[in-house]
């Protein structure tokens, strides 16, 4: 079980990692509107691919509340996401018509509380998704 789910992990990050330099060379970035990048666990995403495993074992309450969870966060970050791209955009708009960088400021400040929400989003994620798994389902988890 922990052998499968660490090929699946492997997988996942060589595909990430694949995907951010075939986007880094053609001059487009994945975006996430998070601040802390590819630190903090996708919880949701590990429990998503383990949803029916025998070892982790989940009830239908579990799944329940650990669906709404997800849902709430993944749409909430989409949301953020969507704000973040548009308002970068007009920054680097602006700046390449060239605009002084203090007149960019409030655009800049908005930005960086849209990545603050995202990530207490997250934050909150982890902290809710494990008050829901017992120990013995975060040991097959981590």
């Amino acid at each position: 079980m922990k052998k499968t789910l660490l090929t699946l992990l492997t997988a996942t990050m060589l595909m990430t990692g694949i995907t951010t330099t075939l986007s880094a060379s053609q001059g487009t970035k994945s975006s996430k509107p998070f601040l802390i990048q590819g630190k903090l666990p996708h919880l949701t995403m590990m429990v998503k691919i383990l949803w029916d495993d025998e070892d982790l074992a989940l009830s239908k309450e579990q799944k329940t509340k650990l669906l709404k969870i997800r849902q709430h966060t993944m749409g909430t970050a989409k949301a953020l996401n969507l704000q973040i791209v548009k308002l970068e955009n007009e920054v680097v708009k602006r700046s390449k018509q060239g605009m002084k960088p203090s007149s960019l400021k409030t655009l800049v400040e908005d930005i960086a509380a849209l990545r603050l929400e995202a990530t207490m989003v997250h934050l909150e994620c982890i902290y809710n998704t494990r008050a829901i798994l017992s120990e013995d389902q975060l040991y097959v988890l981590e």
